[in-house]
């Protein structure tokens, strides 16, 4: 929630970026195209390529992402009949992706398109060109174009990291070098009431030795896969394909005989490149030497004797990705699971009439997350609804119980804010209405909280530190941020010189930077107390203090106070609450009255689960 407001500041200043370049690219002029998540490319890519450019000048105008070129030729594959110069594209975009160097948990796949890469499709096509008799037609992508595009069942891959000796047993003995091997499996998709994709996951049962997914704690956020199958091995390697033998993939290899797999997956090896962080472009390779057609999988077997050739384009992409995936490709959008779990639909309340009407309120086939986002809109129709559904709100934030136990890292959120202070001269919910222009300068990720001492909290307000003598817990909480070439690039950046101003700055140590965790600051600390907020009745919180001088938090946030409720399990609701008298300085011992804090507005925080939703359900995204 901070550097909200001081990213609509920072963004005046860094205004130049937007000033319009022109390339010329064969006689045509295009406007220099600016992303919001770049290319990630290998130093040798041949960017004076005449496709590259066309690519990068062309093809990529009015596109903001990596991934919306993607779709877009996407698109195009699905509604023609053969691959033009898409795949010649695709190929030169593989060329110049990165290696990926480590891969770990559930990535979401997209195919693109299909393509018959049989030798006898080749001459067949030769043929006709040469006669120049009708047009070409590729069968097998006219089929996927016209019938499976918008209702394929494939939902992405799992990859998991494996010891030095786990490979020997899929590989029969045969060494594979030293770099990590990971097993990975893939993942299926079923719309109950799609025929097409029903009668898909039939055919590929009959195939693929698939399991339904079962509904452990690690996966009840993947409530959307309906089942699983196709085991492979992944480790860097050099390309099958005889066309470029020297470039390094990473090969996802299903033909070892050990893994179980059936034609025609036997014979399959897939192998993607990293082309923007999180993004993966792939491609289906099928050996199709009839001579070893029926035979075990032989690593001493030259890749140009199994004569392997390219079947199709594939996409994996990270969760960082899947808001934006499911608006490009809304036909494959996730659905929330039929049997979802207790957590996501379960509030941990206090017991009374009104808590009990809120979970009657909230209804079946929803998660808590979508009952706020309601909420949320409900606030956005207008004056008429404004108070009715900030109520229920701060019901929600009343019925909730003191966090006891809260450690570690949580992704945040911001479900409302609110008319304080002056803000109420406006009938609107004016912060809620430039919010959406502001969120894409924001690198705010969420909180970390730090169990401590008073002995441990002297090292960042002193003397203040008696404070909290008798007081449990003391927790030394942060805000995070990230660092993306985005629009919230400039924010980091101001807030990397923070230390400048007095401001505590810290980096991140190993475990959280792989919560995406970049830098830390805006720290405060926090205890169980009664709440501040008159309206919440003295109800017991965990209060997150920023006001300490100590601190030396710029303005405004050196007047904020935080409270924080649970309402389900991993998930939480908070109130900003700030002094609406600043030329009171600030002394614990004075009755919080004297402050006249008021309720700006609301923010969760959340576990990896119930990031998950939010990402699905796009709440509080830049999407």
């Amino acid at each position: 929630m901070k550097t909200k407001i001081i990213c609509v500041v920072l963004s005046v200043f860094f205004l130049y970026s937007c000033t319009k370049k022109e390339f010329r690219n064969n006689g045509s002029i295009f406007p220099a195209v600016k992303l919001s998540r770049d290319f990630t490319l290998v130093d040798t890519c041949n960017r004076e390529d005449p496709l590259f450019l066309e690519i990068m000048q062309k093809d990529l105008q009015g596109k903001k992402t990596p991934l919306e070129l993607m779709q877009y030729y996407t698109d195009i594959l699905n509604k023609s009949a053969s691959h033009g110069v898409i795949d010649d594209k695709l190929d030169r975009l593989f060329l110049c992706g990165k290696t990926p160097q480590d891969l770990d948990g559930f990535y979401h796949g997209i195919t693109m398109s299909l393509k018959t890469g049989t030798d006898i499709y080749s001459i067949l096509e030769e043929t006709r060109r040469n006669l120049g008799i009708g047009k070409e037609v590729d069968i097998l992508q006219s089929l996927y174009g016209s019938i499976l595009s918008d209702t394929s069942p494939w939902a992405g891959k799992d990859f998991k990291k494996m010891g030095q000796e786990k490979p020997m047993k899929f590989t029969a003995g045969f060494d594979m070098g030293d770099d990590p091997m990971y097993l990975g499996i893939n993942s299926f998709r079923k719309d109950r009431k799609g025929v097409v994709n029903n009668l898909s996951n039939y055919v590929l049962s009959a195939v693929i030795d698939m399991e339904r997914a079962p509904g452990t704690e690690d996966d009840r956020q993947r409530s959307w896969i309906d089942a699983r199958g196709g085991l492979f091995l992944a480790q860097k390697g050099m390309s099958v394909d005889t066309g470029h033998p020297e470039k390094e993939v990473m090969a996802l290899n299903y033909r070892w005989k050990n893994l179980g797999n059936k034609l025609p997956n036997k014979l399959l090896i897939d192998e993607i490149v990293e082309i923007s962080k999180g993004l993966y472009l792939g491609k289906l390779y099928y050996a199709t030497s009839v001579k070893y057609l029926f035979k075990d999988y032989d690593p001493g077997v030259s890749r140009k004797d199994y004569k392997y050739r390219n079947f199709g384009y594939f996409l994996l992409m990270d969760d960082t990705w899947l808001n934006e995936k499911n608006r490009l490709f809304p036909e494959l959008a996730y659905n929330i699971g039929e049997d979802l779990s207790g957590k996501f639909t379960t509030f941990r309340f206090m017991d009374s009439p009104e808590c009990r009407g809120i979970r009657e309120d909230m209804g079946d086939g929803m998660t808590i997350l979508h009952y706020l986002q309601g909420i949320y809109d409900g606030i956005q129709k207008g004056p008429g609804y404004k108070e009715r559904y900030f109520d229920r709100l701060l019901d929600v934030f009343k019925c909730g119980e003191r966090p006891d136990g809260i450690n570690g890292f949580l992704h945040g959120g911001v479900v409302s804010f609110n008319n304080g202070g002056f803000l109420k001269k406006f009938n609107r919910t004016l912060l809620n209405d430039i919010y959406p222009a502001v969120r894409p300068f924001s690198p705010w990720t969420g909180k970390t909280f730090t169990l401590s001492s008073v002995e441990g909290i002297r090292k960042y307000i002193g003397e203040s530190a008696g404070y909290y003598e008798g007081k449990n817990p003391v927790i030394i909480g942060t805000n995070t941020y990230s660092k993306d070439l985005d629009l919230s690039l400039p924010a980091t950046a101001f807030i990397e010189h923070l230390d400048k101003t007095g401001m505590v700055v810290e980096y991140p140590d190993e475990r959280e930077k792989s919560e995406g965790i970049y830098v830390k600051s805006f720290y405060f600390i926090a205890t169980n107390a009664k709440s501040i907020n008159p309206d919440n009745g003295g109800k017991e919180v965990l209060q997150f203090n920023y006001r300490w001088p100590e601190f030396h938090t710029i303005t405004p946030d050196h007047l904020c106070i935080d409270e924080l409720v649970r309402i389900a399990d991993g998930l939480y609701i908070g109130q900003l609450l700030y002094s609406t008298r600043p030329e009171i300085g600030y002394d614990p011992a004075k009755d919080p009255a004297v402050y006249a804090y008021e309720n700006f507005g609301y923010f969760m925080l959340m576990d990896d689960d119930w990031y998950a939703i939010r990402e699905l359900i796009g709440f509080d995204t830049d999407q």
